[in-house]
């Protein structure tokens, strides 16, 4: 017995140890590719009007505390660094004073004055009876207790127009008729940033300009065009920001970069360009300069983790319970090691590919990306309620077969020169009705990061974290499942009376356990442990009352854990391009017993003992060499290799002596290698 389980042990040991480095490689590439991840500190903030409320549409701002501008509401409020209402501009919102028509991006100076974006309506100079007003995007500035201490324009408001306009009839704040101008874009966003001399920079997206501003309200300069050359950004450009060095940095959405100019608006560089790969971007959206010069840019990429229905774990010998002794024709065996060497379920299922297989050779883009979804999480306008309602029955059933659906979005850090040097990433879960819709808000200067429930609006403030396994992280799996079949069979002979000559009954049990568990190293990287624990048993009493002696009892319990482990990395996200590699590791042990007893043993004592074992281990290469090129690779120790367990069949006789011993053993090592072309 001692010998037995020093065998076992050593033919566990390399899987222990392969097993033991696969996990310091993990380790060892988490440290290598700079991932960090997020930490929640607290939740503020809610649905309302003011006191620390807002409404659907507002923009943040740092500057020690937390400023926020609130569209709808039409206010400013002030926020303690941990969310507490402080104060508000204006006092009363509701107040024919209040000058702020639609508040949008904002930024705070050094002194505390803020810079709101807006709408306003400006009084022509030297126009009256009636007057004449233009409406125009501009930048209010507030001090700190609310006091408006000047209004910024980008476009020139204070000439008469030199050609017949159309114009709206209007009442002024005097209540008497004047006319409204309203030029095409004179409602159209602006963003804002200030350096650390209190300089105001305006980016005017629309136009393709930035503008500068000294303290006291004097322009400086104007820089900028529309365009995809040096210094040129698209007129969808989302944001701009100033570094400690007065370095200007645009997020130039529609160009998939950021362009760097310096504080006299000299165009410096370009960084980034479209896609998923360290230091590309899809569509930049949001970017913040931090203390140390290094830069944050949030862009619109996301990658999504989905696992639907209940995946099986692969079987290494060809069934699990299987305990008969017949053996397979050669068809049979041919088609028993085929589905043994090539499973068709689980982390190692690899169906062959051929030219018209195009599912086979997708399914993995379909799994993970969002073209296959994008129907159902996207938002959308419908044309119709019937047909949003289809799109909502549709993502119900596809919530229903969903064992978890998360969607992972990356925040990418570079240095002063734009060298990508690492990114945070976090995780939605798509299946939690709390927490589905959190979406990115903003960053501050500190590095913190703020996301915000679209259904109640509550704000959660995340700091970055380096690499931890955190429970937040992983999404796992558990079912059961028990199987209890009884039947009894009574069976009368060919004769004149109706008795009973033979008495059959049959009960059979199952239970099986399936534990699934994945971890998302990062928005590439993923890790999944599968393991799925099966334990049968059958017990037949079959009784011949004409012949006593022939009756028996048949016992069999088996017992058998299957476990995988699969390391994937997603070496190119576009659904058009994708491209993967998988190292993946399966074991399978088990046992099993059978023992057949005469029934009445003072008649007949002829028994059979039977004991089994199998122990195989498969380790796969699956790499998309190229979007339509695949390299599969597999090593197989199969023991058994052409039935479910190797057995020691042990026969008595009538008197219960031993008269035969017979002994089942077969193994096979098997390498698999197959290359794929596409065309």
């Amino acid at each position: 017995m001692k010998k037995n389980t020093t065998t076992k042990f050593f033919r566990v040991l390399p899987l222990f140890l392969f097993t033991i480095t696969l996990l310091l490689q993990i380790v060892y590439l988490k440290s290598a590719l700079a991932v960090d991840f997020i930490k929640l500190e607290r939740e503020f903030s809610g649905k309302g009007s003011s006191q620390g409320a807002f409404s659907k549409d507002i923009h943040l701002a740092f500057k020690q505390n937390i400023y926020v501008s609130d569209t709808e509401n039409r206010l400013i409020q002030n926020l303690s660094p941990t969310g507490e209402f402080l104060g508000q501009i204006p006092a009363n919102p509701e107040s024919p004073d209040n000058i702020l028509r639609k508040p949008g991006h904002l930024a705070v100076d050094e002194i505390g004055n803020i810079y709101v974006t807006d709408i306003t309506a400006h009084h022509i100079a030297e126009t009256a009876d009636p007057k004449i007003y233009i409406f125009a995007p501009c930048v209010h500035k507030f001090s700190l207790i609310g006091e408006l201490l000047d209004t910024y324009f980008v476009d020139p408001v204070d000439e008469r127009p030199g050609v017949v306009l159309p114009a709206k009839l209007i009442i002024d704040e005097n209540g008497k008729t004047a006319f409204g101008i309203q030029p095409t874009g004179h409602d159209r966003a602006l963003r804002v940033a200030v350096n650390a001399q209190n300089q105001l920079y305006i980016l005017d997206a629309k136009r393709g300009r930035i503008h500068k501003f000294a303290a006291d309200g004097k322009k400086l300069l104007t820089f900028g065009r529309y365009g995809a050359g040096d210094g040129e950004f698209d007129k969808d450009a989302a944001d701009i920001a100033i570094d400690p060095r007065g370095n200007v940095f645009v997020a130039d959405t529609g160009n998939h970069r950021i362009v760097k100019f310096n504080s006299d608006g000299k165009f410096v560089r370009n960084f980034g360009k479209k896609g998923r790969d360290n230091g590309e971007f899809v569509k930049p959206m949001a970017l913040v300069t931090l203390p140390t010069g290094e830069i944050l840019v949030k862009d619109a990429s996301r990658f999504r983790r989905k696992v639907g229905g209940l995946p099986e774990v692969i079987a290494l010998s060809p069934t699990l319970t299987q305990l008969t002794e017949s053996t397979p024709g050669q068809a049979d065996l041919a088609n028993t090691i085929t589905n043994a060497t090539r499973p068709q379920y689980g982390p190692f299922a690899q169906n062959p590919l051929t030219a018209v297989d195009t599912a086979s050779l997708n399914r993995r883009l379909r799994l993970l990306e969002e073209a296959e979804y994008r129907r159902y999480f996207d938002d959308k306008d419908y044309d119709n309620e019937n047909d949003e309602e289809l799109a909502e029955e549709l993502k119900r059933a596809d919530i229903r077969l969903t064992l978890f659906h998360n969607v992972i979005s990356r925040i990418q850090k570079f240095d002063n020169n734009g060298r990508y040097i690492g990114r945070i990433i976090y995780e939605t879960d798509q299946l939690s009705e709390k927490k589905h819709d959190l979406t990115f808000l903003d960053f501050d200067p500190s590095g913190y990061l703020y996301l915000r429930d679209t259904s109640d609006f509550t704000i959660a403030q995340y700091s970055v974290t380096g690499f931890t396994v955190k429970p937040s992280h992983m999404n796992g799996f558990y079912s059961t499942r028990v199987a209890n079949f009884s039947n009894n069979y009574l069976e009368d002979y060919e004769d004149i009376d109706f008795s009973t000559d033979v008495e059959d009954k049959l009960n059979q049990l199952e239970l099986k356990n399936l534990f699934g568990w994945t971890y998302s190293l990062s928005e590439r990287w993923h890790l999944t442990f599968l393991d799925e624990l099966t334990y049968s048993e059958q017990d037949e009493r079959y009784t011949t009352p004409a012949k006593i002696e022939d009756s028996f009892d048949f016992e069999t319990q088996a017992l058998e854990n299957a476990f995988a482990v699969n390391l994937k990395y997603i070496t190119n996200p576009n659904p058009y391009r994708y491209k993967e590699l998988n190292l993946s590791v399966g074991r399978v042990d088990g046992t099993s017993d059978l023992t057949q007893d005469a029934l009445f043993p003072d008649l007949n004592k002829q028994q059979r003992i039977d004991t089994g074992d199998a122990n195989s281990t498969v380790i796969e290469l699956n790499w998309d060499i190229w979007s339509r090129t695949n390299l599969w690779l597999r090593y197989a120790d199969l023991n058994p290799a052409e039935t479910s367990r190797n057995f020691v069949r042990r026969f008595y006789d009538v008197s219960g002596d031993l008269y035969e011993v017979f002994g089942s053993r077969n193994q096979a090592r098997q390498f698999l290698g197959e290359f794929t072309i596409k065309f």
